[in-house]
């Protein structure tokens, strides 16, 4: 007993059983590893600093990391001391083609280090003569992994070093799952990080969306805010079957495209968004987009219909006021007149009476004509019932043709009734004919008004501008809404007015 206690404590003060010294290298090694990697707050420079960090103290001399998606790409993150054979053209031998070890990685084959013997990309690099490959023909690849996770592949070579031991692929093992696991942390990191940022320009781009009130602007504008905002490559707006407005800022190949539906009330288009990738923080973003968009265009057409409707609230009072005052007024003053004549036989003072008749009479009709215009009877019932009802009102014979059904917006039914209105109004005073032809003609894509009679006509000088006010308000009218009007006019022969706007 006593020899064995002797024997214990004589072992105790010699330092007891002492570690290999292979086996204080690696956990030196691994230290080191792990401080590099606790410091590092950059994927890609943790992974060039771990690595050179890892060359460093295992005198190994040459390395690479591979990070691989699961659509199979990889990108080469990290190097150190490439052969110039693998440095050809700017690494393009380390950035393009399969080989082994990424392809067994892919297909899941890689589940821990290994020896390569050929180097499929070394290979091709002697092959095609691109370079010195100084003794480097094997290395050895680890895949980086976290659990269940994997995320790329971690390769170290030597000169004329063709095998790695069975202590060495150990300790790169370790190594591996350490950065694994780093790179695990710093995804979480930038994740969170890239959330942050995206929501914030998601806030900034509401903010600023919010403050364009006028519609025609809204969707030329939301996407070039996208665009700018968000840095994807290519955006793509349509809104209530306008035509799509899109921005390109960059071209790509083989480009990822995300398509969203937007409905949001009355308001209906899709949004379409192209880069090189997309995660599951930009769905996110686009989702959330796709509300605001929708919500943003239903507000500015909720709030233009209230502005029109504000406005055709002011000329029904208008044209009650006019009604009841002045429209009384001039019908009185008939009246008295009408009286007057009755009480004198004086034939000059007569005759100016009956002057004052007639005007007071046209008048009145000029009076009726203006109310009308300013509270149409019938356009509820469409634009074609509208212009009927006022040419009647002006003693004109109507001829009318309409085809296909559809319910107009109501800032294209005003315009083209004021279009109408305006084209009436000239063949009363000038066209020297009663009769006017109306056509409407209603596509998915456009909706086409003429108006035409066999007046006297007049002349149009190719290239003049439209010769009267009445002409240039039809034109600047059609335009406001993205259309034309074409006045087609010949002496004796008529003229013919054909407003064509956009659906």
């Amino acid at each position: 007993m006593a020899k064995g206690k002797l024997s214990i404590i004589k072992k105790r003060e010699s330092g007891g059983y002492p570690l290999n010294e292979k086996r204080i290298q690696e956990l030196k090694t691994l230290k080191v590893i792990a401080e590099t990697l606790n410091q590092a707050t950059d994927l890609q420079d943790m992974l060039q600093s771990v690595l050179e960090e890892l060359l460093k103290v295992t005198g190994l001399t040459t390395g690479w990391v591979f990070l691989i998606e699961e659509n199979r790409t990889f990108t080469l993150e990290a190097d150190s001391n490439l052969p110039p054979a693998l440095l050809w053209q700017e690494k393009r031998p380390m950035c393009e083609g399969g080989c082994w070890c990424v392809n067994r990685f892919s297909d899941g084959r890689l589940q821990e280090a290994v020896n390569i013997i050929e180097c499929k990309r070394i290979e091709d690099a002697i092959e095609n003569k691109w370079g010195a490959t100084e003794g480097i023909t094997h290395h050895a690849t680890v895949p980086l992994q976290a659990g269940t996770e994997k995320f790329g592949l971690l390769n170290v070579a030597a000169p004329n070093k063709k095998h790695f031991s069975d202590e060495e692929l150990a300790l790169l093992q370790s190594v591996s799952f350490q950065i694994g696991t780093a790179i695990k942390r710093m995804k979480l990191y930038q994740s969170r990080k890239k959330r942050i940022d995206m929501l914030q320009k998601l806030g900034e781009f509401n903010a600023k969306l919010n403050v364009e009130r006028h519609e025609e602007q809204l969707q030329q504008k939301a996407v070039k805010m996208i665009a700018n905002t968000f840095q994807w490559a290519q955006v793509s707006l349509t809104i209530n079957g306008e035509k799509d407005e899109t921005v390109t800022l960059r071209d790509i190949e083989d480009a990822k495209e995300i398509k969203m539906k937007i409905k949001t009330g009355n308001t209906e288009g899709k949004l379409i968004v192209s880069n090189e990738t997309f995660d599951d923080i930009d769905k996110d973003v686009i989702t959330q987009l796709i509300d605001h968009i929708g919500i943003t265009f239903e507000n500015v057409r909720l709030d233009q219909r209230g502005r029109e409707i504000t406005l055709i609230q002011e000329r029904n009072r208008l044209a009650r006021d006019l009604h009841d005052s002045v429209n009384q007024l001039m019908f009185s003053l008939m009246l008295t007149v009408r009286g007057t004549k009755e009480m004198t036989n004086d034939p000059e003072l007569l005759e100016s009476l009956n002057y004052m008749q007639e005007l007071s009479q046209e008048a009145l009709k000029e009076m009726r004509a203006l109310i009308w215009q300013l509270k149409p009877e019938g356009l509820e019932d469409g634009v074609v019932a509208a212009l009927m009802s006022y040419g009647k009102i002006l003693g004109l014979t109507i001829d009318v043709d309409v085809e296909g059904v559809s319910d107009l917006p109501s800032t294209i039914e005003e315009c083209l009734w004021r279009i109408g209105q305006e084209a009436f109004n000239n063949i009363k005073k000038y066209a020297g004919t009663k009769q006017a032809i109306v056509s409407l003609h209603v596509s998915k894509t456009n909706v086409v008004l003429t108006v035409a009679d066999k007046g006297t006509g007049f002349e149009i000088m190719a290239g003049e501008a439209m010769p009267s006010f009445g002409l240039r308000s039809m034109k600047e009218r059609a335009e406001l809404l993205g259309g034309t009007v074409e006045v087609i006019s010949e002496k004796g022969k008529g003229t013919k007015i054909i407003a064509s706007i956009p659906l």
